[in-house]
């Protein structure tokens, strides 16, 4: 294992923790407002239920990956390829909130939440090959990202809580 993981060890311990918490209360939350979910004009809290759930999965996976043996540089393939295969996940759900119509909310918080969504993934790349060049200071990208990740996830659970609500009248 390269030295500078073994230093992250603990941080990735608790990050994996804190996502698999946090993944754990939104399918608690997603469950107890199924019904609402699955109606077709809410098309846009799905999106954004699925972009939660990716903000949790991908920090949850990068904590992982971070704990396996490895130098930086395999780290980087793996964590390009993860960003790579999320990607596609997150686009097909920014479609649909970018033509967001602003149900319960006004249709500005969802569009920025996507266009946060597109630049934490743009700094997480650039995070992504700074490790695969070896470059130890990338882990600091993802350390951070990690963090604002799960933060920001919070913030839009809470969020999609209150947009289901009166829906569910």
């Amino acid at each position: 294992m390269s030295e500078e993981l073994v230093g992250w060890h603990d941080f990735n311990v608790s990050l994996v923790t804190a996502a698999a918490a946090l993944l754990g209360l939104l399918f608690v939350a997603l469950s107890l407002h199924v019904r609402t979910l699955v109606a077709p004009r809410n098309a846009e809290l799905r999106s954004i239920a699925r972009s939660i759930f990716l903000g949790y999965v991908v920090p949850f996976a990068v904590g992982f990956l971070e704990l396996i043996p490895q130098n930086l540089s395999s780290l980087g393939v793996e964590l390009i390829v993860l960003l790579l295969v999320s990607l596609i996940p997150f686009v097909a759900a920014a479609r649909t909130g970018l033509r967001a119509s602003g149900i319960a909310f006004d249709r500005r918080v969802t569009v920025l939440q996507y266009v946060g969504g597109f630049v934490v993934y743009a700094i997480t790349f650039v995070g992504a090959i700074v490790v695969l060049a070896g470059q130890p200071s990338g882990l600091f990208v993802f350390g951070g990202l990690a963090v604002v990740s799960l933060l920001w996830g919070v913030f839009n659970t809470y969020e999609l809580i209150f947009r289901v609500q009166p829906l569910e009248r």
